[in-house]
């Protein structure tokens, strides 16, 4: 079961940022389309928090729970490995989007 739910989580976590990647690369600028946008991006935001935070819980768990130094280790190593990911698939959306859409203005 925790297999699954860290397998869950991973995958819940790039499609947040996915779907974040999506509402910033929007073309609308005015000031109704921003506040809109701001508004959709507050909860994907919390969420993302949440799960920065739960990925690393379950390793740990994964780990067997354990109680010394290895905590630190663990919530460390996974941590810092968790917000990795996330700029990583981040930035390469946000490339992604921009090639697509150089790609349909030359067209």
């Amino acid at each position: 079961m925790n297999w699954i739910l860290l397998i869950l989580g991973i995958t819940f976590l790039l499609l947040i940022i996915r779907g974040i990647a999506f509402l910033e690369m929007k073309k609308d600028k005015s000031l109704s389309k921003e506040i809109k946008q701001n508004t959709l991006m507050l909860p994907l935001g919390i969420v993302l928090m949440f799960l920065i935070a739960f990925i690393p819980y379950q390793i740990w768990v994964l780990f067997g729970s354990p109680v010394g130094w290895e905590i630190l280790y663990i919530f460390g190593f996974s941590g810092v490995i968790t917000i990795v990911l996330c700029f990583w698939f981040y930035s390469n959306q946000i490339k992604q989007k921009r090639t697509n859409s150089k790609m349909e203005i030359l067209k």
